[in-house]
């Protein structure tokens, strides 16, 4: 089997790579294992202009948000599906701390932040004796649904093997690789943590950390925003476009230091009383999730081809911003390879070309 590129991985990184080179004129193929609970199909697909406690803007989000706006958009309308909305943040404070932060931010960034009205609606149902304050626009991304959807269409079109991949039959030639019976002229890892146990991008910065989240099933919230005290309550658009129940997507954390990648009881028990303490309502959870993301140190993605082995590249580290970055970044990647532009140098490997080529 004769292909331009090899994909290993189809998360978010993978798949908006396939898109854009496959937009390109490129014949790829995409090898991915099949897990359910990956970094990628169990976030929650919040894309936010402000982040942290701080409420600063998300790094290029003047860039990264609209672009990601036309990308989801024009993929959906491939797959003939519907994977964005945009919604509202709806943000109750949950310390006195926290309200004076988004007042003193308020007047500087009017374009993403906001007061709300009117609050008796939603202290009927929930706990906000700090008050509200909202974040906006931010974008839904309907994750699982829409990298399902890309998998079914990269089958139907003969592009997608779903196997674990296996380092040992991968073959470095000077000219291109073969895995098995695939011959290509590169191979692109975007597999997530699976880049530390392969001898090329193991020497990155990377820092794994933990996510873990709960669906909950709520009757008496509306599913047209996205809650925050403290943790975030995120709708699920697919599930709620099926039945008339309210699904919510409820975390997540961020733990540097973990046991273990399984779900734990300490996780759920923590957040079903942050839930029992917030909400005035009743709800049920109805799955537990766990999954390592592929962070790094500096907080910047992983893009560009190996300095030794330039047959051999990678798309990593998004961390928790791949539903914006990955759009963004896999289409710089893509031109990178068809055109030969350069890549964004805060993303590009070309800063750890001493650690690699060591």
């Amino acid at each position: 089997m004769q292909a331009d590129i090899i994909i290993i991985g189809q998360g978010l990184s993978g798949t908006w790579l396939s898109w854009w080179l496959g937009e390109a004129d490129r014949k790829v193929i995409v090898i991915d294992e099949g897990h359910s609970q990956t970094a990628s199909r169990i976030a929650s697909g919040v894309i936010n202009p402000v982040t942290g406690r701080v409420l600063a803007k998300t790094w290029m989000a003047e860039t990264l948000i609209p672009f990601a706006h036309e990308a989801y958009t024009a993929l959906g309308k491939r797959l003939s599906i519907n994977c964005i909305n945009s919604v509202d943040i709806l943000h109750a404070f949950p310390t006195q701390q926290m309200r004076a932060a988004f007042e003193k931010k308020f007047p500087i960034m009017p374009e993403h932040l906001a007061i709300p009205s009117s609050t008796e609606e939603w202290h009927n149902r929930m706990h906000a004796e700090f008050g509200f304050g909202i974040i906006y626009p931010a974008l839904l991304i309907d994750l699982n649904f829409m990298l399902t959807n890309w998998q079914q269409y990269l089958i139907k079109e003969g592009r997608f093997l779903q196997e674990r991949f296996n380092h040992s039959e991968l073959i470095i030639k000077e000219n291109n690789v073969v895995y098995k019976d695939i011959a290509a002229d590169k191979i692109i890892f975007c597999d997530g943590v699976g880049s530390l146990d392969l001898p090329y991008f193991n020497k990155l910065p990377f820092t794994p950390n933990k996510g873990e989240a709960l669906l909950v099933e709520l009757e008496d919230l509306p599913a047209n925003h996205i809650y925050k005290k403290g943790i975030s309550l995120v709708p699920f658009p697919h599930f709620n476009q099926m039945a008339n129940p309210r699904y919510f997507w409820a975390g997540s954390t961020y733990e540097n230091i973990y046991d273990s990648p399984e779900p734990t009881k300490s996780f759920r028990d923590r957040t079903e009383a942050q839930l029992r303490n917030w909400l005035k309502m009743p709800f049920k959870v109805l799955d537990h999730w766990a999954a390592i993301r592929p962070a790094s140190v500096e907080r910047r993605p992983f893009a560009g081809m190996h300095p030794l082995f330039p047959q051999v590249g990678i798309l990593n580290g998004m961390g928790t911003k791949g539903c914006s970055l990955a759009p963004w970044l896999a289409k710089e990647f893509a031109d990178h390879i068809t055109m030969g532009s350069p890549i964004n140098e805060e993303a590009s490997i070309n800063r750890f070309n001493r650690i690699l080529g060591a």
